[in-house]
């Protein structure tokens, strides 16, 4: 048992760092190369766009769609602690266990033994295996993925700005013991879009 709660610590944390690791916005502009050579130009003419509003390219840097999504409550997405809106008393009141840590994007439990990851984070839930359910949280659409029985992630949208890194708040909850994993994180995730403030 000590075994396998090892192994899901370690690969919750190798997974958050990779995702955090990633989470900069890198600055700058993109220029040709002036070294690379010129295409041939083509000689047949282009047909005039008779679509009468303007597309524009997906921005490569954006998360994936996630479906339709709903904002009743615009959260605030800048200058938020990535892994601090919920403390250990929030914690052990979800899961009735005794918490190991005051903030951060880990938390672990005794009695019963579970992990807890929190994060501000772009929304994953397209690339996730599990049952994925569309629900709502503060009428903000949010996703509920659980693998199994044992693992169910919650993730609730901030914002619909196309331009926020960190769009989302999510809670994912891992239980070696028994425990109602989807209800612990769907009331953690609930507790921490009401704690986020307004935008």
């Amino acid at each position: 048992m000590h075994l396998r709660a090892a192994a899901i610590l370690l690969s919750l944390t190798l997974t958050l760092a990779a995702v955090t690791g990633c989470s900069e916005q890198i600055k700058g502009a993109a220029s040709a190369d002036p070294n690379a050579a010129e295409a041939p130009a083509t000689t047949t003419p282009k047909k005039p766009s008779t679509s009468t509003s303007a597309s524009k390219p997906a921005d490569p840097t954006a998360p994936k769609q996630q479906g339709d999504v709903k904002i009743t409550t615009k959260k605030k997405v800048t200058g938020l602690e990535t892994c601090g809106v919920l403390k250990a008393a929030d914690i052990e009141a979800a899961t009735g266990g005794k918490s190991s840590a005051d903030g951060g994007c880990i938390h672990t439990t005794t009695g019963p033994s579970t992990v807890i990851t929190q994060m501000v984070t772009v929304p994953d839930v397209v690339d996730q295996d599990g049952e994925k359910k569309q629900i709502e949280i503060g009428g903000n659409t949010a996703w509920q993925v659980s693998a199994s029985k044992e693992d169910c992630q919650v993730t609730v949208m901030l914002t619909d700005d196309p331009a926020a890194i960190t769009p989302a708040f999510s809670v994912s909850v891992l239980a070696i013991e028994e425990l109602d994993t989807c209800a612990a994180a769907l009331k953690l995730a609930t507790q921490g879009f009401e704690r986020i403030p307004n935008a």
